[in-house]
């Protein structure tokens, strides 16, 4: 196209002399035919694309240097060429590229500056001003080379958390992400454990997807990260980061055999690599293949990493909550039916002696019976309330929260009594659920470690904190090293909800404050 423009121009214009815009004419013919006929080479051909490049780079300087020369010398209109060469560096190369380039240029202008100086063509003004031009252009492309490097061209695989979950196949989504992303109508992707080989793969060919297990490496493990590879000529060529193409053999990076149970077509390989898996994606039927995509195909086997690694995150997070979920309502249940189990041990052991000692015990075992039936109300009610997932009224936890206190009471044959002040607000379900085990994990400790007799709960909000005062007049609790013990399983349940606990336990009166945030509850 350039040299196109450049005929046109000296075409119209004849005031060179005449041997002068022959010699520019025929090099400018020449060399439109030859940038044409490689054109048309190495359109779709990759393999000698990559082959030609040097070669190619070094005729667009000669060219340069005897196209500016040709005609006017330092005054050639022509000049401007020597950008080609230069982005063609910064593009197809790194900046040591480019730099390397750069100096050719400048000093082959610079010697063929040299050569005609003190001919009545050549200006010296002018020369000094086009030389401190193409040296300042190349120091320009220079640092965009240099920049370029430093800037991460990782696809992010944005938006995946909304289809990918844990019943999704991992493998499918990274390998589809890829499959969109490079255009490629048909791909795999293999993967394996860290240190063993790839084993575990699955395909997708005309819409067509599933699983395989291959039975022996499908890829050398001193393949490069990247590569474009042609089976049907067996050559296969990469680049590693700044650096130059390397040339190699189908063979010595697949396991042929393999290649063709898959169905591989020509394409582009790249390393698959997470914090435990190692594998490779494979792309074929890729629409305008060319070497620009070894450095996309080792974007792409960033990205299916990352996805494998984002799925291993999701699953791991997932079973924790499981794992966090089966613990609190371990805890729920122990601090509920084992302390109410408890209770109702002491009540019997007292209905056994009055008993024996010949005492009426038909109350008490009405009065255990009801309890028991109020029990299983409360076992429901807790189970009804795990599934809702809305918060709750303060007004209605209050009325719940006296309703257990006068339970408790009973239960423990202790008078339990439940004060409230504070802001109109809501409580969280899962924090309403922490405060009646919290309530009923007090009074059995007041009464089963203190001996309590009297038991005060206050409940206050107050700036987005939910305040619990529970005072008994129990023997308290011995100190150990000067400092009070804190109930383990108080501390325990308060420190899960990022609240805080303090103990203050004297002979005749023992006081548990406790504070927990409405905002980390929910």
């Amino acid at each position: 196209m350039l040299c196109a423009v450049l005929l046109i121009a000296i075409s119209a214009d004849h005031s060179e002399p005449h041997l002068a815009w022959v010699r520019t004419y025929s090099l400018l013919t020449v060399y439109a035919a030859a940038a044409a006929a490689i054109a048309v080479l190495t359109w779709r051909n990759w393999w000698l694309d990559a082959r030609l490049a040097v070669v190619t780079h070094g005729v667009d300087m000669a060219v340069f240097t005897a196209i500016v020369f040709s005609a006017n010398s330092t005054t050639s209109p022509f000049f401007l060429f020597f950008v080609l060469p230069l982005l063609s560096a910064a593009i197809r190369w790194s900046w040591r590229e480019t730099t390397l380039t750069a100096t050719v240029m400048v000093l082959l202008y610079m010697i063929a500056g040299l050569l005609i100086a003190g001919t009545g063509s050549f200006e010296l003004e002018r020369f000094i001003i086009r030389a401190g031009n193409l040296l300042i252009l190349s120091l320009l492309l220079i640092w965009f080379g240099i920049h370029q490097r430093r800037t991460n061209m990782f696809l992010r695989p944005d938006g995946l958390e909304l289809g990918l979950g844990q019943r999704e196949n991992p493998l499918a989504v990274a390998l589809a992400f890829a499959l969109n992303s490079s255009g490629a109508s048909a791909g795999a992707i293999i993967v394996g454990a860290v240190g063993d080989d790839p084993s575990d793969g699955f395909v997708i060919r005309d819409r067509i997807s599933h699983g395989f297990n291959a039975e022996r490496p499908l890829i050398r493990k001193w393949a490069p990260a990247s590569f474009l590879y042609d089976l049907k000529k067996g050559r296969a060529v990469t680049r590693e980061p700044e650096s130059r193409f390397r040339f190699m053999k189908v063979r010595e990076l697949i396991d042929l055999d393999e290649a063709r149970s898959l169905e591989l077509g020509d394409g582009v390989i790249a390393e698959v690599r997470t914090g435990t898996q190692h594998g490779w994606l494979l792309l074929w039927n890729v629409p305008e293949l060319s070497a620009d995509y070894i450095e996309l195909g080792r974007e792409l086997g960033r990205a299916a990493g990352a996805i494998l690694d984002r799925h291993a995150l999701l699953t791991a997070i997932e079973s924790s909550a499981a794992a966090r979920t089966r613990l609190s309502l371990a805890r729920d249940v122990h601090d509920s039916i084992v302390q109410f189990l408890a209770g109702t041990a002491i009540r019997l052991e007292a209905i056994k002696r009055a008993a024996k000692a010949g005492a009426e015990v038909e109350h008490d075992l009405d009065v255990l019976k009801r309890l028991l039936v109020e029990e299983q109300g409360e076992l429901r009610g807790f189970v009804t309330a795990l599934r809702r997932d809305h918060e709750l009224d303060l007004a209605d936890a209050l009325a719940e929260l006296r309703s257990l206190a006068e339970r408790l009471g009973r239960q423990w044959s202790v008078e339990c009594r439940l004060r409230a002040n504070g802001e109109r607000a809501s409580i969280p379900i899962r924090l309403q659920l922490d405060l009646q085990q919290l309530l009923r994990e007090a009074v059995a400790n007041a009464v089963r470690h203190g001996a309590a007799k009297h038991i005060d709960v206050a409940l206050e909000i107050s700036n987005d904190r939910l305040l619990l005062d529970v005072v008994d007049d129990g023997r308290g609790f011995s100190p150990s090293n000067g400092t009070s013990v804190e109930p383990w399983s108080l501390k325990e349940r308060v420190e899960r909800a990022n609240g805080s606990l303090k103990l203050v336990s004297s002979p005749g009166a023992t006081n548990i404050s406790i504070s927990l945030p409405l905002g980390a509850a929910a």
